[in-house]
Order: structure tokens, then sequence, then C-alpha cells
């Protein structure tokens, strides 16, 4: 029996048009990217002035804090975790609680950044004296003022008097790198910024010899009214061989607080006992 074969005279005269069809296709994707990265807008940085602005602007939006933490500091021979109740109001006023398993204060601090006064409520006894970082170094193990302490856990940056020194924009990182130096010492900082909004994300100190005083970094900025703040803020202090991070819970800023909480009222039979004692 006779078969008769189909031939299919059409077949590649179709691939070919369709062949011919993918490459001009390919063709014009291709100039129509190169039309369009032409028309891209160069990114043009922003000048110090207006960095600085933005910078003094939010230090100047913060204006109280409430919010709990996690917070672990690590050094030669300390390892602790604790989660604290932290309260601030304005620049210098500050109340820090040491909160156990069930959530209630051990132990609270309060200052005024001029005097210090702690109150261990398991155990009865107080210290009250100098704000000064050996005095807070003898209590946290940190070399800190209480100023200093604000400034950290709030994310506030060059709050004296400074001087600009350089100022350049990082294109692969897409951040600026601001060094300013204090007017009252020969230390300066390095304070990278985010482009997009201008929010720190690392603070490099050095001392006039260019010796690494400590490195900030913050991140996991998030939405707090109207204003972004770090949830995470991350510390290391090379001389001290010390390290510290502190991972908001809650945060809540600019809802008023009372100037009464910062008067730490001490029952009359609590025991007065040396700073390193409460630790």
């Amino acid at each position: 029996m006779l078969k008769i074969r189909r031939i299919k005279i059409f077949d590649n005269y179709n691939s070919a048009y369709y062949l011919n069809i993918g490459v001009w296709l390919l063709i014009i994707q291709f100039l129509s990217g190169c039309a369009y990265k032409k028309t891209v807008a160069k990114y043009h940085p922003l000048d110090a002035d207006t960095i600085i602005k933005s910078i003094k602007e939010r230090n100047k939006n913060i204006r109280d804090l409430r919010g709990i933490a996690n917070i672990q500091i690590i050094s030669d021979n300390l390892n602790e975790r604790i989660r604290e109740a932290i309260v601030i109001n304005g620049n210098s006023l500050i109340r820090l609680e040491l909160l156990n398993i069930i959530g209630q204060p051990s132990l609270i601090m309060v200052s005024d950044s001029k005097t210090v006064t702690i109150y261990n409520i398991s155990e009865n006894s107080f210290y009250h004296g100098d704000a000064s970082p050996e005095t807070i170094a003898k209590i946290t193990g940190i070399y800190m003022t209480p100023h200093d302490i604000i400034n950290l856990i709030t994310g506030k940056q060059i709050t004296t008097d400074f001087k600009i020194t350089d100022l350049s924009f990082k294109n692969e990182s897409r951040q600026y790198m601001l060094k300013v130096q204090s007017v009252d010492s020969d230390i300066y900082e390095e304070i990278w910024l985010d482009s997009a909004n201008l929010s720190a994300t690392e603070v490099k100190r050095f001392d006039d010899k260019g010796m690494a005083i400590s490195f900030t970094s913050f991140s996991d900025y998030r939405k707090v009214g109207s204003h972004f703040f770090p949830f995470r803020i991350k510390m290391l202090i090379p001389s001290q061989g010390l390290s510290m991070s502190i991972e908001y819970v809650y945060v809540d800023l600019n809802r008023g607080v009372e100037e009464s909480l910062f008067d730490l009222i001490i029952p009359e039979d609590a025991e007065a006992v040396e700073a390193v004692e409460l630790r």
C-alpha cells in the first residue's frame, strides 16, 4: 500500500521568520536599554551644611524617650545580659531600671549628668555621688558619662562644638562620610550616613594619633511617630576590650516625661555603700 508523506514546506520558512523576529527584538531591547541609561539623572551629593542641619534637626526633635531594651556587655572579665527600662528627658536627665525576670526593677539609677544616684532595691543599699565616667565604670563596667550614655541610646550625633574637616560621598555604598573634630580636643569622628535619609549607620572615633577610641553602628531603623529610630545599636571600645549591644523591644518618643521620675527617693533605713559595691 502506497503511503503518502506530507511535507511541511513552510517549516524552514517559519523558523527563519521567527528567528529574525527574535533577533530584532533583542536589538531593540538593547538599544532601548542604552537609551534609558543615558537618560538617568546623575546623583548630586549634598553639601556639608545641609547634612549638619539635618543632624542637628534630628537631635532637637528627640526631646524625650521611654523604652525597654535588651543589653549585652562583653569584656575580658564580664559577659552580662540584662533588660532595662529607659527614661530620658532632654539632654541631661536619665533613669535606668534593671529589670528582673518578672519585669520588676531590681536596681534604679538616675542622673542629671552632674550627680548620680543608684538604689539597689533587693539589698536596700544606695550610692549618691559625682556622675564621672570613673563612677559609671565602677557601676556598669563602661567608662562613659551619663551624657555619653544618653547620646548613645538615642542615636544622637555631634552634640558638642566641632569643626568639619572632610566630607565625601562613597558611591559604592551610597553613603556620606562626614569627618568632624571637637574644638576642645584633638579627638575626631567619622560619621557615616545613609544618603537616602541621612540616618547615621556608623560612627568611628579616633584620638590625635589616629588610634581608634570606639566604633558604633546603628541599624534596624523603624518609624516611631514621625521619626526614624535605630532599634539596634552596637559599640566596640578596643582599649577596654569591651563590646556592648542594645536591642530595643519598645520605644516611645516625645510623649512627655515628668521630672519627678528623676527624683529618686531612698528609704531612710537604706545603707550607703561605695559605687563598686552595687555591681
